[in-house]
C-alpha cells in the first residue's frame, strides 16, 4: 500500500502539472484526476504508512510551493503575448473621420473581394468595392460612406 501511495502521489502531482501548462487541453479531466490521485495518496498514507499525517502535510507544503512558483514566475512568461493582451486595443486609437474620405484617392492595400482594406495618405481603412474585385495596389477613390463602411470604385488608368 506504500508503494500504491506513492504512485498515486506522482500520478496526482503530473496530471495538475499538465493541467497547468494546457489548461483546458482534455476538458479538466486531467485537473479532477490530479486532486482525486492526491487525495486518494493521502488517505492511504494516512491509513497504511507510520507518520502519513507528517507525509500528507510535507507532500502538501511542497505542492503549494511549487504551484505558487509556478503561477509568479513561469506562467507569466510563457503567456506574455500568447493570451496576455500587450498591445494597444483599437480603442485608443484616434478616430477616423469617414465623411472626409469622400472624393479622396487611395491604394488598395489588400485584395478588395469586394472587402479589404486601402490606405489614404497613411491612414489604413476597411472599405467594400463596387465593381467588384480590385488587385492589390490598385488605385481606388471613395465613393461615399455610409456610418462606419467606406466604399470605393477604382480609378480608370490602372
Amino acid at each position: 500500500m506504500e508503494t500504491l501511495s506513492i504512485i498515486l502521489l506522482v500520478v496526482g502531482v503530473l496530471a495538475i502539472v499538465l493541467e497547468l501548462i494546457m489548461p483546458g487541453f482534455d476538458g479538466f479531466v486531467s485537473g479532477v484526476v490530479g486532486i482525486l490521485a492526491l487525495i486518494a495518496s493521502g488517505i492511504l498514507a494516512i491509513i497504511f504508512v507510520d507518520g502519513g499525517i507528517f507525509l500528507v502535510g510535507v507532500n502538501l507544503a511542497v505542492l503549494g510551493t511549487a504551484t505558487a512558483i509556478f503561477f509568479t514566475y513561469i506562467r507569466r512568461k510563457q503567456l506574455q503575448g500568447k493570451i496576455i493582451l500587450s498591445d494597444a486595443l483599437a480603442e485608443d486609437l484616434p478616430p477616423i473621420d469617414f465623411a472626409g474620405l469622400v472624393g479622396k484617392e487611395g491604394k488598395a492595400v489588400t485584395l478588395l473581394r469586394p472587402y479589404g482594406e486601402a490606405d489614404f495618405n497613411g491612414i489604413r481603412v476597411e472599405v467594400s468595392s463596387i465593381g467588384g474585385m480590385i488587385e492589390r495596389g490598385a488605385r481606388v477613390r471613395v465613393i461615399e460612406t455610409q456610418a462606419n463602411k467606406v466604399i470605393v470604385s477604382q480609378v480608370d488608368g490602372n
